[in-house]
């Protein structure tokens, strides 16, 4: 008969060696967890401002769009080659131009364009052929005294 034989008992047996398996178990899981919430973070700012962009986006190519509609109905208006005052507080109601002048060759208008968050000034000048050209200003001038009234129709003088 064989005698049974007898393991020495571990040095990392018992109580001690549960204890460092679960605290490197728990290390590891608030690491993963660390990792994941990092990620959600990075994720969620970038999705803020991506969003961002698209609003901006968005608001510039709404702007753009509202500026060429008044280009395009400022032309029809000036089919005549004459632009008068009637025909621009027509076009631009309810807006009101910043500016209107008046030369031997033709009508420039100055109007801000709206939309969302974002506005911009453009500049239409109507030549005396019926085109009307339209271009966006770096900023917007000053209004200047201008023969509209607080109803956005020309004054009667």
């Amino acid at each position: 008969m064989t005698s049974p034989t007898r393991h020495a008992p571990h040095r990392d047996s018992g109580p001690a060696r549960f204890l460092a398996r679960s605290a490197g178990c728990l290390g590891a899981a608030v690491l993963v967890g660390v990792l994941v919430a990092s990620g959600a973070l990075v994720w969620f700012f970038q999705a803020v401002q991506d969003s961002g962009r698209d609003r901006e986006r968005d608001a510039r190519a709404a702007v753009g769009a509202d500026a060429e509609r008044l280009r395009v109905r400022l032309q029809e208006a000036d089919a005549d080659g004459t632009l008068t005052d009637q025909e621009i507080a027509a076009v631009l109601r309810p807006r009101s131009p910043r500016s209107v002048a008046r030369t031997a060759t033709g009508t420039t208008v100055v109007v801000q364009v709206a939309a969302s968050d974002r506005a911009q000034c453009y500049t239409y000048a109507a030549g005396r052929t019926g085109a009307v050209t339209g271009r966006p200003l770096g900023g917007c001038p000053a209004a200047s005294p201008s023969p509209w009234g607080a109803s956005g129709q020309p004054k009667r003088s």
